[in-house]
């Protein structure tokens, strides 16, 4: 079995790959003897055919984002990297964020590959050293790594230095949440209702977006949390932005 974090370091080795711009996903691919397509497709958003020590990669053609064909690229070449040998087709269907974390196990591999070769965790943890957490220095890694926010802010939970949690609300719904090991809280119901007095509460009710992060009772996102009755005058930053007509990604972190 191969091991998606090694599997991505030799390839940056193998490149002489030292930053993100040293080569874009496509020449990388195409070192690799993978050509890529661009079509429509219904209900996917991109697949591999792997033929011996060769693929063709599909992307959807629909995809606007730099920072979601890179990942969805990434994943792929991670698929042709490590899966050759079990499967010769991968077909990635066009999943909801809300589905984010019930893929099988080559699935998760591929991501956990694209995420470590598009941000590797020494490069990430050095542009976020002595940094305050917000969400323009997730928009700055952003930009650096070619990557999307929302991975951007994932990469963020498991190498930054602040208590973080990031929570998907789908037409007011919490949908899912992940956080740092040292977030103080960890309590959302499931499709429990976004709460009215929290930012994201605001954009999702009011159509109020603030471009700063405001300071929120922390009761009023974890009313159902056992710790919270120990910490009920704690207060949490949150910011918030949409990532579609129907999702909203809530930023949560500690002060």
């Amino acid at each position: 079995m191969k091991i998606p974090k090694d599997t991505a370091m030799g390839l940056h080795n193998s490149l002489g790959w030292l930053s993100p711009d040293d080569f874009t996903l496509d020449e990388i691919a195409n070192s690799l003897n993978i050509t890529i397509k661009e079509k429509k497709l219904n209900g996917s958003e991109g697949r591999i055919l792997i033929k011996g020590d060769s693929g063709i990669i599909t992307i959807d053609s629909s995809i606007a984002s730099e920072g979601k064909r890179n990942f969805v690229l990434a994943h792929e070449i991670g698929h042709f990297l490590m899966h050759k040998d079990v499967l010769t087709l991968f077909s990635d269907t066009d999943k909801t964020l809300s589905e984010w974390f019930k893929k099988g196990n080559h699935e998760n591999e591929a991501n956990y590959f694209a995420t470590e070769f598009l941000m590797p965790q020494s490069l990430f943890t050095q542009k976020i050293e002595n940094k305050k957490l917000s969400l323009s220095l997730i928009e700055d890694l952003s930009s650096y790594f070619h990557t999307s926010i929302l991975a951007t802010f994932l990469r963020y939970i498991d190498y930054g230095k602040y208590p973080v949690m990031i929570i998907f609300i789908e037409n007011g719904l919490v949908k899912w949440k992940k956080a740092s090991k040292d977030f103080p809280f960890t309590w959302i119901p499931k499709d429990s209702k976004l709460p009215i007095y929290t930012v994201a509460g605001d954009l999702f009710y009011n159509k109020v977006n603030e471009d700063e992060p405001q300071l929120i009772d922390a009761i009023e996102w974890f009313s159902e949390d056992s710790e919270i009755k120990y910490k009920k005058q704690w207060k949490l930053w949150e910011q918030c932005y949409r990532v579609s007509p129907t999702g909203i990604i809530s930023c949560l972190w500690t002060y």
